[in-house]
């Protein structure tokens, strides 16, 4: 497994291009909303920051607190770890592309509030929510520690109670949403095509 400086470095990089990816995203989006208020909440990115800092440095600096193994297995979980986060950053930058202004990281609609069913909306409700699952899981299993953990816990709760709060104000507020939550399966494409 990698373990200590360099898994802090792996997991810096990690949270660093999530970060820019994020902030590139608002920046290039937020001017085309319809009202005043920014899509982004400086008390949720400073606590999100935060979070990545304690994940970032946990490895070098606690690292007892950590699973660390010379056995193989060890990597290639390390490896499918990283494959996730992969695959989360992939559907994240899709379903941004499609979501555009419409992303806010708090639940909130706009004036001009449209569906939008395209691209991964068109597979799951909420693709990116997906995607921060994903990222959580992903790096649980490149850094196994309670710090991880706790982080995917907070995640896991954190989204799934904001993605009820989103359908409620979407099913209430915007034309087609309501039909489009009974077609459209939550986090998960279906496997089958049956609707």
């Amino acid at each position: 497994m990698i373990t200590g400086i360099y898994l802090s470095t792996l997991l810096f990089v990690i949270v660093a291009l999530f970060f820019v990816m994020d902030f590139y995203f608002m920046r290039r989006y937020d001017r085309e909303r319809s009202d005043e208020r920014k899509g982004w909440s400086w008390d949720y990115t400073l606590f999100t920051l935060g979070l990545g800092l304690v994940i970032i440095l946990q490895p070098a600096l606690m690292p007892g607190i950590g699973l660390a193994t010379s056995a193989v297995w060890g990597l290639f979980i390390q490896v499918f770890g990283f494959i996730l986060v992969s695959i989360s950053f992939g559907l994240h930058v899709w379903a941004r592309e499609h979501l555009q202004k419409f992303y806010t990281e708090r639940v909130e609609v706009q004036a001009d509030h449209r569906l939008v069913d395209s691209g991964p909306y068109a597979l799951v409700r909420h693709p990116i929510i997906t995607s921060f699952f994903a990222l959580a899981l992903g790096i649980l299993l490149i850094n196994p520690a309670l710090t991880s953990l706790g982080a995917a816990v907070y995640a896991f709760w954190d989204f799934l109670r904001a993605a009820g709060q989103e359908e409620s104000a979407l099913s209430r507020d915007v034309p087609g949403y309501a039909a489009y939550r009974q077609r459209v399966p939550r986090f998960l494409p279906r496997l089958s095509r049956r609707a």
